[in-house]
C-alpha cells in the first residue's frame, strides 16, 4: 500500500497533467463548429476527471489520523531497522514488479493522450477525401 502522503504527490500531479490538457485543448484553433463541438465535449470531461481527483485529495486532506500516524512514523527518531523496512518495501515493489511486469505506470498520461488527440472528422470529409484519392488514381492508370 502506498503512503498517503505519496498518493497525495501523485493526485496532485494528475490534477496538474489535467490542467495542462484542458489549456492545450482549449488553446487549439477551430475550424468546423463539429471540431469546436468535439473539443467542448473533451473539455468537459477532462473537468469531470480534474474535479473527481480534486474530490479524493480533499478527503485525503481531511482524513488527519491516517495523516498523522504516517507523519509520526516519519519524524520518529531514526533506529537501526530502518534498513529493514526500506529493504522490505523494496521486495515488495519487486514482487509488485514480477507480478505485473507490463502495467503501465501512469495511466492518466494514457487518457489525457487520448483527450489531445486530433477530433475524428465527419463522414462526409471522409469521402470527399475517398473521392480525390479516387480521382488522382483513375488519371494515372
Amino acid at each position: 500500500m502506498d503512503s498517503i502522503l505519496e498518493i497525495q504527490r501523485q493526485t496532485h500531479e494528475d490534477i496538474e497533467r489535467f490542467h495542462r490538457a484542458l489549456y492545450t485543448l482549449l488553446s487549439r484553433p477551430q475550424v468546423t463548429h463539429s471540431h469546436n463541438l468535439q473539443n467542448e465535449h473533451k473539455a468537459s470531461q477532462i473537468l469531470d476527471r480534474l474535479f473527481s481527483r480534486v474530490a479524493t485529495l480533499n478527503d485525503l486532506y481531511h482524513d488527519e489520523d491516517a495523516r498523522k500516524t504516517e507523519l509520526d512514523a516519519l519524524s520518529s527518531p531514526s533506529h537501526q531497522n530502518d534498513l529493514s523496512e526500506f529493504y522490505a518495501r523494496l521486495h515488495k515493489i519487486q514482487d509488485h514488479h514480477n507480478k505485473y511486469p507490463d502495467a503501465v505506470p501512469l495511466a492518466s498520461d494514457f487518457e489525457i493522450a487520448a483527450f489531445l488527440e486530433e477530433p475524428v472528422q465527419d463522414g462526409d470529409e471522409e469521402f470527399e477525401e475517398e473521392d480525390r484519392t479516387c480521382n488522382l488514381t483513375s488519371t494515372y492508370h
